[in-house]
Protein backbone atom coordinates (compact mmCIF):
# COMPACT_ATOMS: atom_id res chain seq x y z
CA UNK A 1 0.00 0.00 0.00
CA UNK A 2 1.27 3.21 -0.67
CA UNK A 3 2.09 5.20 2.35
CA UNK A 4 1.02 9.28 1.76
CA UNK A 5 3.38 11.95 2.15
CA UNK A 6 2.36 15.53 3.28
CA UNK A 7 4.39 18.30 1.83
CA UNK A 8 5.96 20.68 3.69
CA UNK A 9 4.53 24.27 3.27
CA UNK A 10 6.00 26.40 1.02
CA UNK A 11 7.38 29.93 2.45
CA UNK A 12 4.45 31.96 0.84
CA UNK A 13 1.62 29.45 2.15
CA UNK A 14 3.30 29.56 5.81
CA UNK A 15 2.63 33.67 5.43
CA UNK A 16 -0.62 33.54 4.05
CA UNK A 17 -1.66 30.85 6.71
CA UNK A 18 -0.07 33.29 9.84
CA UNK A 19 -1.90 36.52 7.91
CA UNK A 20 -5.18 34.53 8.02
CA UNK A 21 -4.70 33.77 11.29
CA UNK A 22 -3.59 37.29 12.53
CA UNK A 23 -7.13 38.38 10.51
CA UNK A 24 -9.37 36.27 12.53
CA UNK A 25 -7.42 37.04 16.00
CA UNK A 26 -8.10 41.05 14.52
CA UNK A 27 -11.98 40.61 13.88
CA UNK A 28 -11.92 38.87 17.48
CA UNK A 29 -10.31 42.14 19.05
CA UNK A 30 -12.76 43.93 16.64
CA UNK A 31 -15.63 42.25 17.79
CA UNK A 32 -14.91 42.07 21.67
CA UNK A 33 -13.56 45.77 21.98
CA UNK A 34 -17.26 46.89 19.42
CA UNK A 35 -19.40 44.66 22.07
CA UNK A 36 -17.95 46.85 24.72
CA UNK A 37 -18.23 50.00 23.60
CA UNK A 38 -21.86 48.98 22.56
CA UNK A 39 -22.77 47.60 26.25
CA UNK A 40 -21.24 50.40 27.86
CA UNK A 41 -23.50 52.61 25.26
CA UNK A 42 -26.49 50.72 26.26
CA UNK A 43 -25.63 51.23 30.16
CA UNK A 44 -25.22 54.77 30.02
CA UNK A 45 -28.43 55.24 27.57
CA UNK A 46 -30.32 53.17 30.33
CA UNK A 47 -28.68 55.51 32.88
CA UNK A 48 -29.32 58.66 31.51
CA UNK A 49 -32.93 57.30 31.18
CA UNK A 50 -33.18 57.17 33.84
CA UNK A 51 -31.70 60.14 35.77
CA UNK A 52 -33.88 61.93 33.58
CA UNK A 53 -36.76 59.99 35.14
CA UNK A 54 -35.94 61.04 38.06
CA UNK A 55 -35.05 64.80 37.17
CA UNK A 56 -38.50 64.92 36.06
CA UNK A 57 -40.37 62.72 38.61
CA UNK A 58 -38.74 65.13 41.08
CA UNK A 59 -39.73 68.11 39.87
CA UNK A 60 -43.71 66.60 39.48
CA UNK A 61 -42.90 65.69 43.26
CA UNK A 62 -41.84 69.38 43.94
CA UNK A 63 -44.51 70.99 41.86
CA UNK A 64 -46.92 68.28 44.24
CA UNK A 65 -45.36 69.31 47.65
CA UNK A 66 -45.92 73.06 46.66
CA UNK A 67 -49.79 72.17 45.74
CA UNK A 68 -50.08 70.71 49.34
CA UNK A 69 -48.40 73.96 50.52
CA UNK A 70 -50.87 75.87 48.68
CA UNK A 71 -53.69 73.95 50.24
CA UNK A 72 -52.55 74.46 53.60
CA UNK A 73 -52.32 78.21 52.82
CA UNK A 74 -55.69 78.87 51.68
CA UNK A 75 -56.96 75.94 54.61
CA UNK A 76 -54.90 78.30 57.38
CA UNK A 77 -56.26 81.36 55.64
CA UNK A 78 -60.09 80.32 56.36
CA UNK A 79 -58.85 79.35 59.92
CA UNK A 80 -57.91 83.09 60.42
CA UNK A 81 -61.32 83.86 59.54
CA UNK A 82 -62.82 80.86 61.83
CA UNK A 83 -60.67 81.97 64.73
CA UNK A 84 -62.71 85.12 64.93
CA UNK A 85 -66.28 83.80 65.13
CA UNK A 86 -65.32 80.82 67.61
CA UNK A 87 -62.45 82.02 69.48
CA UNK A 88 -60.13 79.36 68.24
CA UNK A 89 -62.13 76.39 69.39
CA UNK A 90 -62.78 75.65 65.69
CA UNK A 91 -59.57 73.39 64.13
CA UNK A 92 -60.01 73.99 60.58
CA UNK A 93 -56.66 72.53 60.06
CA UNK A 94 -57.16 69.30 62.36
CA UNK A 95 -60.67 68.50 60.41
CA UNK A 96 -60.05 69.27 56.88
CA UNK A 97 -57.34 66.25 55.08
CA UNK A 98 -54.69 68.08 53.05
CA UNK A 99 -54.15 65.34 50.07
CA UNK A 100 -54.49 64.47 46.85
CA UNK A 101 -57.24 62.46 46.77
CA UNK A 102 -59.49 65.01 48.48
CA UNK A 103 -58.01 67.13 45.48
CA UNK A 104 -59.31 64.73 42.99
CA UNK A 105 -62.38 63.96 44.43
CA UNK A 106 -62.84 68.36 44.17
CA UNK A 107 -61.79 68.33 40.66
CA UNK A 108 -63.61 65.44 39.36
CA UNK A 109 -67.14 66.23 40.73
CA UNK A 110 -67.71 63.23 43.26
CA UNK A 111 -67.83 65.35 45.95
CA UNK A 112 -70.31 67.62 44.31
CA UNK A 113 -72.37 64.90 43.76
CA UNK A 114 -72.31 63.40 46.74
CA UNK A 115 -73.51 66.84 48.27
CA UNK A 116 -76.24 66.88 44.87
CA UNK A 117 -74.32 69.43 43.15
CA UNK A 118 -74.19 67.26 39.81
CA UNK A 119 -72.82 69.07 37.08
CA UNK A 120 -69.88 70.93 38.86
CA UNK A 121 -67.12 69.35 37.14
CA UNK A 122 -63.88 71.31 37.29
CA UNK A 123 -62.04 68.07 35.34
CA UNK A 124 -63.30 69.42 32.13
CA UNK A 125 -61.10 72.11 33.04
CA UNK A 126 -57.30 71.83 31.29
CA UNK A 127 -55.02 70.58 34.41
CA UNK A 128 -57.22 70.06 37.11
CA UNK A 129 -56.85 66.65 38.57
CA UNK A 130 -55.11 65.60 36.38
CA UNK A 131 -51.33 64.85 37.70
CA UNK A 132 -49.10 61.59 38.32
CA UNK A 133 -48.57 60.71 41.69
CA UNK A 134 -49.91 62.18 45.19
CA UNK A 135 -49.47 64.91 47.92
CA UNK A 136 -50.06 65.15 51.46
CA UNK A 137 -49.74 68.02 54.21
CA UNK A 138 -49.91 67.91 57.57
CA UNK A 139 -50.55 71.09 59.63
CA UNK A 140 -49.26 71.92 63.16
CA UNK A 141 -50.15 74.76 65.53
CA UNK A 142 -46.78 76.32 66.30
CA UNK A 143 -48.09 77.43 69.68
CA UNK A 144 -48.73 74.02 70.83
CA UNK A 145 -44.86 74.07 71.82
CA UNK A 146 -42.34 75.65 73.64
CA UNK A 147 -40.95 78.76 72.39
CA UNK A 148 -37.38 78.92 73.80
CA UNK A 149 -36.94 82.27 73.25
CA UNK A 150 -39.41 82.99 75.76
CA UNK A 151 -36.40 82.12 78.48
CA UNK A 152 -35.49 85.90 78.04
CA UNK A 153 -39.19 87.25 78.31
CA UNK A 154 -40.68 88.38 81.42
CA UNK A 155 -40.00 86.36 84.58
CA UNK A 156 -43.74 85.63 84.83
CA UNK A 157 -43.26 83.80 81.04
CA UNK A 158 -39.66 82.94 81.42
CA UNK A 159 -39.99 81.15 84.91
CA UNK A 160 -42.59 78.41 83.65
CA UNK A 161 -41.37 78.19 80.54
CA UNK A 162 -38.35 77.05 82.29
CA UNK A 163 -40.04 74.60 84.23
CA UNK A 164 -41.81 72.98 81.84
CA UNK A 165 -38.30 72.76 79.83
CA UNK A 166 -37.25 70.62 83.14
CA UNK A 167 -40.14 68.51 83.58
CA UNK A 168 -40.14 67.77 79.95
CA UNK A 169 -36.31 66.64 79.88
CA UNK A 170 -36.30 66.39 83.10
CA UNK A 171 -38.64 63.15 83.33
CA UNK A 172 -37.22 60.13 84.91
CA UNK A 173 -37.70 58.11 81.68
CA UNK A 174 -34.99 60.04 80.13
CA UNK A 175 -32.40 59.98 82.86
CA UNK A 176 -30.31 57.68 80.33
CA UNK A 177 -30.33 60.25 77.68
CA UNK A 178 -28.30 62.27 80.54
CA UNK A 179 -25.78 60.02 82.23
CA UNK A 180 -24.09 59.21 79.12
CA UNK A 181 -21.37 62.32 77.33
CA UNK A 182 -22.93 64.13 73.97
CA UNK A 183 -20.79 63.81 71.14
CA UNK A 184 -18.16 67.03 72.27
CA UNK A 185 -17.83 63.99 75.19
CA UNK A 186 -19.62 66.56 77.66
CA UNK A 187 -21.86 65.57 80.43
CA UNK A 188 -25.07 67.91 81.07
CA UNK A 189 -27.63 67.66 83.32
CA UNK A 190 -31.44 68.91 82.24
CA UNK A 191 -30.81 72.39 84.46
CA UNK A 192 -27.64 72.58 82.02
CA UNK A 193 -29.63 72.73 79.00
CA UNK A 194 -31.77 75.54 80.22
CA UNK A 195 -28.88 77.47 81.60
CA UNK A 196 -27.53 77.09 78.26
CA UNK A 197 -30.33 77.91 75.56
CA UNK A 198 -30.63 81.33 78.10
CA UNK A 199 -27.05 81.80 77.93
CA UNK A 200 -26.70 81.46 74.41
CA UNK A 201 -30.40 84.53 74.21
CA UNK A 202 -29.61 86.91 76.71
CA UNK A 203 -26.85 89.97 76.34
CA UNK A 204 -24.43 89.62 79.01
CA UNK A 205 -20.88 87.31 78.80
CA UNK A 206 -21.51 85.99 81.55
CA UNK A 207 -22.69 82.54 82.75
CA UNK A 208 -26.37 82.42 84.86
CA UNK A 209 -27.03 81.09 88.30
CA UNK A 210 -29.89 78.75 87.91
CA UNK A 211 -31.48 77.35 91.06
CA UNK A 212 -33.86 74.31 88.87
CA UNK A 213 -35.35 73.29 92.78
CA UNK A 214 -36.45 77.38 93.91
CA UNK A 215 -37.79 77.20 90.32
CA UNK A 216 -39.67 73.53 90.50
CA UNK A 217 -41.15 74.69 94.33
CA UNK A 218 -42.61 77.76 93.12
CA UNK A 219 -42.30 78.25 89.29
CA UNK A 220 -44.66 81.20 89.17
CA UNK A 221 -43.32 83.56 91.74
CA UNK A 222 -39.50 84.15 90.53
CA UNK A 223 -38.33 87.64 91.43
CA UNK A 224 -35.17 87.34 89.75
CA UNK A 225 -35.03 83.45 87.97
CA UNK A 226 -31.34 83.89 86.38
CA UNK A 227 -28.52 85.73 87.74
CA UNK A 228 -25.65 86.19 85.92
CA UNK A 229 -22.28 84.21 87.42
CA UNK A 230 -18.84 85.06 87.12
CA UNK A 231 -17.49 82.82 84.62
CA UNK A 232 -17.67 82.86 81.39
CA UNK A 233 -20.56 82.05 79.03
CA UNK A 234 -17.81 80.64 76.45
CA UNK A 235 -15.76 78.57 78.57
CA UNK A 236 -17.68 75.06 77.63
CA UNK A 237 -17.30 76.03 73.54
CA UNK A 238 -13.93 77.16 73.69
CA UNK A 239 -13.40 73.13 74.83
CA UNK A 240 -14.73 72.08 71.71
CA UNK A 241 -12.11 70.95 68.46
CA UNK A 242 -13.64 73.57 66.30
CA UNK A 243 -14.48 76.58 69.12
CA UNK A 244 -17.22 78.90 69.20
CA UNK A 245 -18.96 81.63 70.86
CA UNK A 246 -23.10 82.05 72.39
CA UNK A 247 -24.98 84.32 69.99
CA UNK A 248 -25.90 86.59 73.02
CA UNK A 249 -29.48 87.06 70.74
CA UNK A 250 -32.71 85.37 69.57
CA UNK A 251 -32.78 81.40 68.09
CA UNK A 252 -34.14 82.28 64.02
CA UNK A 253 -34.65 78.65 63.80
CA UNK A 254 -35.08 75.58 65.72
CA UNK A 255 -31.89 73.70 64.04
CA UNK A 256 -30.02 76.61 65.71
CA UNK A 257 -30.32 74.15 69.24
CA UNK A 258 -28.24 72.24 68.06
CA UNK A 259 -25.30 74.72 68.80
CA UNK A 260 -26.21 74.50 72.49
CA UNK A 261 -24.22 72.73 75.00
CA UNK A 262 -26.10 69.01 76.03
CA UNK A 263 -27.77 69.13 72.83
CA UNK A 264 -27.52 66.57 69.93
CA UNK A 265 -29.11 63.75 67.86
CA UNK A 266 -30.57 62.21 70.98
CA UNK A 267 -32.06 65.10 71.87
CA UNK A 268 -33.30 66.80 69.58
CA UNK A 269 -34.80 63.23 67.98
CA UNK A 270 -36.61 62.84 71.58
CA UNK A 271 -37.94 67.12 71.90
CA UNK A 272 -36.93 68.59 68.79
CA UNK A 273 -40.36 68.71 67.23
CA UNK A 274 -41.79 69.96 70.83
CA UNK A 275 -39.99 73.51 70.69
CA UNK A 276 -40.48 76.44 68.45
CA UNK A 277 -39.23 79.72 68.23
CA UNK A 278 -41.74 81.30 65.65
CA UNK A 279 -44.14 82.60 68.27
CA UNK A 280 -44.35 85.54 70.35
CA UNK A 281 -42.12 85.05 73.00
CA UNK A 282 -44.36 87.29 75.46
CA UNK A 283 -47.48 84.34 75.62
CA UNK A 284 -47.44 80.60 76.90
CA UNK A 285 -48.52 77.95 75.09
CA UNK A 286 -52.19 77.53 73.48
CA UNK A 287 -53.76 74.59 75.58
CA UNK A 288 -56.43 74.19 72.84
CA UNK A 289 -54.25 73.33 70.44
CA UNK A 290 -51.78 70.73 72.14
CA UNK A 291 -52.54 67.33 71.49
CA UNK A 292 -49.08 65.31 72.66
CA UNK A 293 -49.61 63.64 75.39
CA UNK A 294 -45.81 64.02 76.47
CA UNK A 295 -46.55 68.08 76.16
CA UNK A 296 -49.80 68.02 78.06
CA UNK A 297 -47.70 66.07 80.81
CA UNK A 298 -44.96 68.50 80.92
CA UNK A 299 -47.65 71.20 81.65
CA UNK A 300 -49.23 69.46 84.30
CA UNK A 301 -46.11 68.42 85.98
CA UNK A 302 -43.97 71.77 86.12
CA UNK A 303 -46.90 73.00 88.47
CA UNK A 304 -46.18 71.97 92.52
CA UNK A 305 -49.86 71.01 92.97
CA UNK A 306 -49.40 67.96 90.60
CA UNK A 307 -46.19 66.74 91.63
CA UNK A 308 -47.12 63.47 93.74
CA UNK A 309 -49.04 62.48 89.98
CA UNK A 310 -45.58 63.18 88.52
CA UNK A 311 -43.94 60.51 90.94
CA UNK A 312 -43.45 56.74 90.12
CA UNK A 313 -46.44 55.74 92.15
CA UNK A 314 -48.83 58.55 90.57
CA UNK A 315 -47.71 58.44 86.86
CA UNK A 316 -50.01 55.44 86.12
CA UNK A 317 -52.63 57.28 87.94
CA UNK A 318 -51.59 60.62 85.53
CA UNK A 319 -51.46 58.74 82.63
CA UNK A 320 -54.60 57.64 82.46
CA UNK A 321 -56.00 60.83 83.33
CA UNK A 322 -54.66 62.03 79.93
CA UNK A 323 -55.69 58.84 78.26
CA UNK A 324 -59.38 60.01 79.38
CA UNK A 325 -58.85 63.89 78.39
CA UNK A 326 -57.94 63.27 74.74
CA UNK A 327 -60.94 60.50 74.45
CA UNK A 328 -63.00 63.27 76.03
CA UNK A 329 -61.48 66.19 73.11
CA UNK A 330 -61.92 63.84 70.46
CA UNK A 331 -64.93 63.11 71.18
CA UNK A 332 -65.95 66.30 71.46
CA UNK A 333 -64.56 67.42 68.22
CA UNK A 334 -66.14 64.75 66.55
CA UNK A 335 -69.59 65.57 67.73
CA UNK A 336 -69.49 69.42 67.78
CA UNK A 337 -66.79 70.28 65.15
CA UNK A 338 -65.15 72.06 68.42
CA UNK A 339 -62.38 71.40 70.63
CA UNK A 340 -62.59 72.07 74.50
CA UNK A 341 -61.69 75.39 75.76
CA UNK A 342 -59.25 76.21 78.76
CA UNK A 343 -62.25 76.71 80.89
CA UNK A 344 -63.61 73.11 80.22
CA UNK A 345 -60.06 71.76 80.19
CA UNK A 346 -59.69 72.85 83.51
CA UNK A 347 -62.98 71.70 84.36
CA UNK A 348 -62.12 68.31 82.98
CA UNK A 349 -58.67 67.69 85.10
CA UNK A 350 -60.12 69.61 88.83
CA UNK A 351 -62.23 66.56 88.87
CA UNK A 352 -60.09 63.80 87.94
CA UNK A 353 -57.66 65.29 90.26
CA UNK A 354 -54.58 67.24 88.70
CA UNK A 355 -54.91 71.11 88.91
CA UNK A 356 -53.97 74.26 86.67
CA UNK A 357 -52.53 76.95 88.32
CA UNK A 358 -54.61 80.45 87.86
CA UNK A 359 -51.05 81.73 87.17
CA UNK A 360 -50.61 79.43 84.59
CA UNK A 361 -53.71 80.27 82.85
CA UNK A 362 -53.42 83.90 82.71
CA UNK A 363 -50.88 83.66 80.56
CA UNK A 364 -51.91 81.25 77.94
CA UNK A 365 -51.80 82.19 73.91
CA UNK A 366 -55.62 83.06 73.32
CA UNK A 367 -55.43 82.61 69.90
CA UNK A 368 -52.94 80.90 67.22
CA UNK A 369 -51.52 82.74 64.26
CA UNK A 370 -48.15 80.75 63.45
CA UNK A 371 -48.45 77.44 62.18
CA UNK A 372 -45.66 74.83 60.87
CA UNK A 373 -46.62 72.64 57.66
CA UNK A 374 -44.87 69.53 56.35
CA UNK A 375 -46.12 68.81 52.92
CA UNK A 376 -44.94 65.68 51.16
CA UNK A 377 -45.03 65.31 46.96
CA UNK A 378 -44.00 61.67 45.65
CA UNK A 379 -44.36 60.54 42.31
CA UNK A 380 -43.06 57.05 41.90
CA UNK A 381 -39.65 56.46 44.08
CA UNK A 382 -39.16 60.02 44.18
CA UNK A 383 -40.60 61.94 46.78
CA UNK A 384 -39.76 65.35 47.84
CA UNK A 385 -40.65 67.18 51.30
CA UNK A 386 -41.73 71.16 52.04
CA UNK A 387 -41.51 72.41 55.93
CA UNK A 388 -42.46 75.96 56.25
CA UNK A 389 -43.75 77.80 58.62
CA UNK A 390 -46.64 80.12 58.37
CA UNK A 391 -47.87 83.45 60.24
CA UNK A 392 -51.52 84.65 59.48
CA UNK A 393 -51.33 88.34 59.40
CA UNK A 394 -53.76 91.22 59.20
CA UNK A 395 -52.27 91.68 55.34
CA UNK A 396 -52.23 87.91 54.64
CA UNK A 397 -49.63 85.14 55.35
CA UNK A 398 -45.62 85.83 56.07
CA UNK A 399 -43.76 82.72 55.19
CA UNK A 400 -40.86 82.69 58.42
CA UNK A 401 -39.29 79.46 57.13
CA UNK A 402 -38.70 77.14 54.52
CA UNK A 403 -36.82 73.87 53.95
CA UNK A 404 -36.67 71.74 50.82
CA UNK A 405 -35.52 68.19 50.96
Amino acid sequence: MRKRTHKPLSVAGRLRKNQEGMALLMVLVTVAILSAIVVDFVYQTRVNVQIAANVRDRLKAHYLARSAVNLSRLVLHFQGQVDKMTGGMLKLYQLIPIESDLARALTSGELGEAFGMEGIQLEEARGFGDFDGGFSATIEDEYSKINVNALESLTSIAAPVSAQILALIGSPRYQEMFEEPDADGQYSTPADVVTALHDWIDADNTADNFNPDVLIADPFAQAFLFQPGTAGEDARYDMLDDPYQTKNNAFLSVDEMYMIRGIDDDFMEEFGDKFTVYTDPSLLQNMTSVNDPVMLLSMLCMQPENMPLCTDQGLPQLLEVLALFFEFRNMMQMTTFMVPNNEAIQGFFSSMGPTLSASFLKNLAPFSDTFSVEAVGQVGDVSVTIRTVLKNTASGQEILYWRER
